[in-house]
Formats: structure tokens, sequence, C-alpha cells
């Protein structure tokens, strides 16, 4: 039953397909009466279909193609007229179409290679026709084609303005533009709204450099003619490059509803929202025309000013940085991308940048100071240096000079002191030169002219309380504690609650160790302020004298806990805690403070101490780690650093370190530190050259004696290394130093000598571990008792001294103590599971316990046919007979072919002994 209905139906739809079917004659009827009633729509679904009913209908074609003209569809205009001319359609009626919708898709050498000679032609038309040939011959680079039309053109009894353009071209060919110029004025005179008469007096402009009156005439033909995208692009991209951007905006807003997505578009749009200062949307559309694939170097400029101006670094510093390298020396996109790489924290990077910057100006002063000061404070102190040099001369206003004058002296170039003066004398009143100058000359003890700038001070101002505590300060550093007296108690006159000139005056009180007064003045001034961090310092280091320590630290705890938003109290209330060794109470406060935006220099440093001392070497790791994320070249978090690498032997990591910081700053400490690294990397040949490098002043220093200790001995100098070696153990006796002589002595055969350094070093250091382990190794050949005695002393301090378990467990093995020997042969094959020397000491404990088959598996994880140890390699083939292993034991013994002939002789032993 369901198979019939289905039959029906299919049968039913064939009736009607077949009583419904029209000729392709009747659908181009149809759409002639469409047309007729303006439904272009709907006549070209007719003339489609007319087409699929019969694809080589010449009139289907041409009609098809008319309405695609009227539709400005001219693609497949092209295609459908193309087609009814080759199916023979009349080329008078095709040809002035096709050419129509050649010109509008650029088909110019089809134009050109058009025929009409036989095609029965107005002369309106022929003019038509040739006019578009003449255009495209030209720009198809073929004057001579063109010329030869021409002629023909000036030939036709018409006076269709095709001629007259056509004409117009015999002057562009001889590139008489004011000429043609001339005429195209002239025929426009007559045609002022012709299409092609308003686009050749445009182009003729453009060639006569005129492109504002260029942009006038194409303003014109697109107000006329506005589905002309493509001239309306030229229009918008013309009005845009006069800066006459609110004019281009208008056709681009059309052009984007078209195609939003292109990427020229964009451009022009962004172009013309950063005229109007509209940054949110200038970066919008800046963005979408990078995202297009347009790579002009000014659409990231758009871009990188317009994030800026929002103050989105990150984004402007993208930008700027991918167009930085193709801009030219004075460019303000440089200072915009050094602006926001400041901003960014990438201080180096603006200081590149900067220094590409040829013509500085004195608007250019800021940006230097600020990027020399973020430099210096990272520790990038040659950068820094660079650019102060480099804005130095154009610094001229007051407050340049004291940013200018600052930076010098924190770079220890006393010229700062005559900047500051400079600004000083420009302008008197301002009064962050003075306190500026006041300090330099505090710090530089030029007491004097500090005096003689506080009495200036006074005069101008007789109640500026800075000038008395200059004076007062200046003062109490000669020892003149009357006259200091006296100032601070002028500043409480003025200002009776002046915490500073309070504590001055305690201050004095105990310099004249009147400890009395000084108590009575800390009370009195912690009693109206009790968070005065000064005071709190004072009154602990005060107690302390006394005698008094856990009153003073009491009274900082006290202060610390009604204030545990004061950032400032729990650092102090820390680092006395680090003072008094309480590490693990120190970090507690330490760790109160690490939630905040900004934390002081004293944090980073009291912490790293705090966790070096408690032994938290993981967590001191991780610290020094973060703080030189944060600056890269702060010379005590690289010190700290460096510590903790030479701790642990991670060399590299050291020279690694030292040479960044080198790259960016000369410090003749790092300097010596450097060539430390180098040289116990084992890096001879760059050490040599780094201790040459040395001042010959510091090479006098014990730490670089020690370093040409180790120079001499790679050479095998033995007898001018030790007393080198000798003077860097006096200059610092640890048991680093002590190693290095120890090993000279023995070298030139002073074993005795050796051993007494050794022991006289523990006399006075008898928990210094390198100095043990020495001890220990030279006690195994002379008393075995000794040197259990002193691996149980290093164990006492460190239970995990990997060496001092495994050589223990060996000495315990020679005295066939086996429970001892394998108790600490386990902890020592824990330690280091792949040590073939600890494994091999563990599994001659088990063979002397004939547990052969737990030996050979141990034997098994370490030892294989390359094993260089051929001591070891014997013990284990040894392991193998003993399991019963023969067949492999002997396997083993046939490949290996010793060196030594103690185990040439062991080897000959061993196959002999199981020869069966």
């Amino acid at each position: 039953m369901y198979k019939m209905k289905k039959t029906i139906i299919a049968l039913s739809l064939g009736m009607l397909i077949s009583c419904g079917q029209q000729t392709s004659e009747e659908h181009i009827q149809a759409a002639q009466k469409f047309i007729a009633q303006n439904d272009n729509a709907s006549a070209i679904i007719s003339l489609k279909t007319a087409v699929q009913l019969a694809p080589k209908s010449p009139e289907a074609r041409f009609e098809l193609g008319k309405v695609y003209i009227e539709e400005k569809q001219f693609e497949s205009a092209e295609k459908e007229l193309s087609r009814a001319l080759e199916y023979g359609y009349d080329g008078a009626k095709v040809l002035p179409l096709l050419t129509r919708a050649y010109q509008r898709t650029g088909a110019y050498a089809a134009i050109s290679e058009m025929e009409d000679t036989n095609v029965n032609l107005t002369n309106e038309e022929k003019a038509e026709i040739g006019f578009f040939k003449i255009v495209s011959l030209v720009r198809l680079n073929k004057p001579d084609d063109a010329r030869a039309i021409i002629a023909d053109q000036g030939q036709l009894e018409t006076d269709s303005v095709f001629k007259s353009l056509s004409l117009v071209y015999s002057d562009i060919l001889d590139k008489a533009y004011p000429l043609a110029l001339q005429n195209i004025t002239q025929l426009k005179a007559a045609h002022p709204d012709h299409p092609e008469v308003l686009k050749l007096a445009a182009q003729l402009h453009l060639s006569l450099q005129d492109p504002k009156a260029a942009a006038q005439e194409f303003d014109h033909y697109v107000s006329l003619y506005p589905d002309d995208l493509q001239t309306t692009f030229v229009l918008a991209k013309l009005w845009v490059d006069l800066g006459e951007t609110a004019k281009a905006e208008p056709y681009v807003d059309t052009l984007l509803k078209v195609n939003a997505k292109n990427g020229l578009l964009n451009q022009l749009k962004a172009a013309a929202r950063i005229a109007d200062n509209d940054f949110p949307e200038a970066q919008k559309y800046a963005e979408l025309g990078i995202q297009s694939g347009v790579n002009d170097p000014s659409l990231r400029l758009i871009a990188g000013y317009a994030a800026y101006q929002q103050k989105d670094f990150e984004s402007a510093q993208q930008h700027l940085s991918l167009v930085a390298s193709s801009l030219p020396g004075n460019h303000p996109g440089l200072r915009l991308l050094a602006a926001s790489q400041l901003q960014l924290g990438l201080n180096t990077e603006a200081g590149d940048v900067l220094e590409r910057i040829e013509q500085v100006s004195e608007q250019d002063a800021q940006l230097f100071s600020k990027a020399s000061y973020e430099l210096l404070r990272q520790g990038n102190v040659k950068d820094a240096k660079e650019l102060v040099e480099k804005s130095s001369g154009i610094s001229t206003s007051a407050e340049d000079l004291t940013r200018l004058g600052l930076l010098k002296l924190s770079l220890n170039n006393l010229d700062g002191i005559v900047n500051l003066e400079e600004a000083l004398e420009k302008s008197p009143e301002l009064e962050s030169a003075k306190k500026t100058l006041a300090t330099a000359y505090i710090t530089t003890k030029q007491y004097d002219k500090a005096i003689e700038l506080s009495e200036q001070w006074k005069r101008e101002n007789p109640n500026d309380i800075s000038a008395y505590l200059l004076a007062g300060e200046v003062f109490s550093k000669q020892q003149d504690l009357i006259k200091a007296k006296g100032e601070f108690q002028q500043v409480l006159k003025i200002d009776p609650e002046h915490k500073g000139a309070a504590l001055g005056l305690v201050n004095i009180a105990i310099a004249e160790k009147d400890d009395s007064q000084a108590q009575s003045g800390l009370n009195n001034l912690l009693k109206r302020y009790p968070d005065y961090t000064p005071a709190l310092a004072t009154s602990y280091l005060l107690s302390k004298q006394q005698g008094k320590t856990e009153q003073g630290i009491e009274l900082i705890k006290q202060a610390a806990a009604k204030t545990p938003d004061n950032q400032q109290v729990i650092m102090l209330y820390a680092r006395v805690l680090l003072l008094e060794q309480q590490y693990d109470v120190a970090l507690q406060q330490f760790a109160k403070v690490e939630q905040a935006s900004s934390l002081p220099p004293a944090y980073w440093q009291g912490k790293g101490q705090a966790l070096i001392r408690s032994g938290d070497m993981p967590g001191a790791q991780a610290h020094y780690d973060k703080w030189l994320s944060k600056a890269p070249n702060d010379k005590q978090a690289v010190i700290g650093k460096l510590l903790l690498l030479d701790n642990t032997g991670n060399y590299a990591d050291g020279v690694e370190l030292t040479e960044g910081f080198l790259a960016v700053r000369n410090d003749a400490q790092m300097q010596l530190l450097h060539t430390h690294f180098l040289l116990m990397n084992k890096d001879m040949e760059a050490g040599k050259k780094a201790y040459d490098a040395i001042p010959a002043e510091l090479k006098k220093m014990p730490i670089v004696k020690g370093f040409l200790a180790r120079l001499l001995i790679v050479d095998g100098n033995f007898a001018q290394a030790e007393p080198n070696a000798h003077a860097a153990y006096l200059g610092l006796p640890n048991g680093r130093n002590l190693v290095l002589w120890v090993f000279t002595l023995e070298r030139l055969n002073k074993k005795d000598e050796a051993l007494s350094a050794i022991q006289a070093h523990l006399e006075k250091a008898p928990n210094d571990g390198a100095a043990l382990m020495m001890l220990a190794e030279r006690q195994i050949n002379s008393g075995d008792d000794e040197a259990i005695a002193s691996y149980q002393t290093l164990l006492q301090k460190n239970p995990n001294n990997f060496v001092a378990l495994n050589n223990l467990a060996y000495l315990y093995l020679q005295q066939n103590k086996l429970e001892e020997a394998l108790q600490y042969a386990k902890k020592a094959v824990k330690q280091r599971p792949d040590n073939a020397a600890a494994v091999d000491t563990y599994a001659q404990v088990l063979v002397a316990q004939k547990d052969y088959k737990k030996a050979v598996q141990q034997y098994d994880a370490v030892v294989n046919d390359d094993m260089q140890n051929e001591e070891i390699y014997l013990n284990y083939v040894e392991a193998l007979f003993l399991d019963g292993s023969n067949l492999l034991a002997k396997r083993k013994l046939e490949r290996r072919e010793m060196k030594s002939e103690e185990n040439i002789a062991r080897q000959a032993q061993l196959k002999a002994k199981y020869a069966d």
C-alpha cells in the first residue's frame, strides 16, 4: 500500500511539471513585463530560467546582461554579454554595454582587444567604445596603440563627449597636463555632470599635484554616482591624506557597510577617529585593520597612540615596538614607546629607545629623567649614566635641573650639586631643590655650605622649619651639641608637635650620655606618637645599651599589635627580631607585609637573611628568585642569590648572573664575584681573562690571591700557588680556602704541615664541615677509629652528609661491624641511589652478609659494560659468581680488558677460581 502511494505522488508531480513547463522565449517575455514594472529582481529570475532552458540563447544572455548592467552587477553582466556576443547577438547592441561592464570591472586588456570594425555601430557608439579602448591602452602602457585610436576618433563625424575626451588623451600622452586640464575644463562647462569628464578632471588635478582640487572633482562625481564604490574609496583616502578626515568619514562609513572587514577601510576609519580624539574607536578600527592584514606602520602608530591616550600601556608598547625599528630618530612614536615601557617597568628597553632619539629638546627632559631614575632604581647604572649625560644639555628649568642633580648624585657624580645650585638660583622658592641640595651638602660633608644654605633659608622665611632642621643635623654631625640643641629647640618653638626635632633632642641627650633625659624625651614622644618608628628604633637601641633589650623589643611589639596595618612598624619589629636572632618570629612579621602593593627594600633583604639563617634554603631560593624577577639588577638581591648558588655549587648560574649584572653596571665587587664563579666553574680560560682585568690595587686582596692560586694550580705551579693560597686563607679562614691551601701543601709533599693546618683550623672552628671531612679522609689511612669519630661529628652537624655516611659504612665494613655498616650504607644509597661508589659499599656489605642475590640486584642498577671503575666492575662480577650466575659472570669477564696491573691480576684470579 505504501509503495502505491509513493508511485502516485511521483506521477502527480511529473504531470504538474509537464503541464507547467514554459519555453525560454516565454520566460524572456515575462522578464520584459517585470522590467516594465521596475521589478528587476523578478526579471533576473525569469531570465536565468530562460538561460537554463536554452543555454545558447543569445537573446536570453543579452537581456540578462542588460539587466545586470542596470543593477550594477558588472561582473555578471560581463559574463552574460560576452556569451551573447559569442552566440551571435548583434554586436552593435552588445559592444557598448560590454564596454561599460569591462570598464567597471577593470578588464582593460579585454577592452583593448575588443573587435568592433565589422560591427554596425553609430558614430556615437564608436566614440564611446574608442574612448574606453584608449583609457585601457594607456593603463596597459601601450601609448602607440592609443595614439592610433585617438587619430581614428578625430575622424569621426560626431559631437559626442567621448570624442572630445579621446582627444584630451593626446595631450595626456604628451604629458601636457596643463593643456589637457584646460581642455577638460572647457568640456566640463558643457557637460558638468558627465562621469568620465569629472573623473578625468580629477585625475589631471592629481597629475598636477593638486590633490585638493582632485578631491573636489571626485566629490562631485560621487554625489552623482554613489554606486561607484571604487571611486568612493579613492575619494575617502584622498580626503584622509589631505587631513580632511571629517569629509572622508561619511564615505568610509558607507563603504564599511558593504565590507566591514576591509583592512584599508578600517585604516581610514581609524585615521578619522584619531583626528577627532576618539581614542577607543580609533584603537578599535586600527586593530581591525591590522587583523585584516594591513601592514602599514601608520596603522600601528594610530593604534599605539590611541592606546597610550587611554593608559593602555601594554597595547601601546605592543603596537609601537613593532614599528620602532622603521621610525626615524626623531619620531614622536619613539617617545610614546619609551613612555609606555617606563609605565610597564620595561626600563632597560625604554632606555634603549631613548638612546635612539637624535634631537632631544627641553620637552624631553622629564622623560629622560624618569627613564634614568627607573634604570638606576633597577640597578642598570651604565644605561642610566648614558641617559643622564644625554639629557644634561636639555635640562634648563629649575625642576628639570633639580631632577638632573638628584640623578647625578645618585650616580656618585658630584656635578649634581652644581645642577642643584643652579636650580636654586633660578627658583629660590623651589622647596625640592633646597632639600635635595641640603642632603647633598651633608652627604658630601660640605657642612659650611649646608650652614650657609640654612642661613639663607632663614632669611627668606624665618619660620621655615626645614632651615633649622638642616642646621641642627649639621651641628650634630660636627659634635657641636649646644648649637644643635638650639636649632631643634627653635623648631619646637615654631611647631611644638614636631617629631623630628623632639627626636633630635633625644639623640643629643644620648650623645651627652644623659640617659635619664633621653629616656624622658622618648617616653614623652612615644606617649604622643606610639607608632613613630624612628623613636621606637631609638628606644630599642637605648634599652640595649642599658642591658634592657627585652624592654625595647616589647615596646615595638606592642606598637605593631596596636597598628597591624602600619607597614613601617611591622618592618621595624621584623628587623629587630632578625638582629636578635629570633628568625622564625621575624619571618612571621615579614609575612604580614607581603600582601602590600609596594614592598620596601628592607623587606627583601631582611627576609632573605632570615630564611638563610633559619636554614630554609628552598625558601631562600624562592625568595631571591622573586626579588630578582622584580629588580633584576638590585645588587643586594644579586649577592643574596649568588650566596645561595655558591653554597649549592651551582657555579654556572653564578657566572650567568654576574655577567648579566656587569652588563649594566660597573662594580668592582661584582667583578671579583664573577671571577670567583668562573674559576669555580672550571672555566679557567675565561677566569684568567677576568683575573687579568682586575685593577692592580685590588690584586693585593686575599680573595684575589686565592684566584691566582687556583690559576697557578692549573698550570701545575704549586710552589707559587701555596703562598697565595695561604694568604687567601689568612684573609678569610673558611673551609673552602683551607681546602685550597691544604691541596697545595700536599702537592708539595708537606703532608704534616697540611694535617697541622687542618687541626689548627678545627681548634678555632670545630664545627667546620669541610675541615672535618679533610681530617676524616686523612685519618682513614692512619687510624679507623679516629676517622669514625670525625665522621660521626660531621653527621651530628648534618645527618644527611652523603660522604660521611658512605665512608662510615666502609670503615665499619673494614672492622667487620656489618650491622653498623649496613645502617650507614642504606642511608647513603637512599641519598644517591645512582652513585656507583655508594652502591658498591652497600653491595659489599651484603656480600659480607652472604646476601648475594640482593647484592647483585644493587649492582645491576648502576653497573654496565661501560663502567669506568674497574674495581667496582670486578666486585660486581665476583658477586655474580657468588650468586651462582657463572655463565653471565664469565661472559662479563671475557668482555672487559683491564688496564691497571692490580685489576689485571684480580681478573686472572677470578677466571682461575671459577674456571669450572
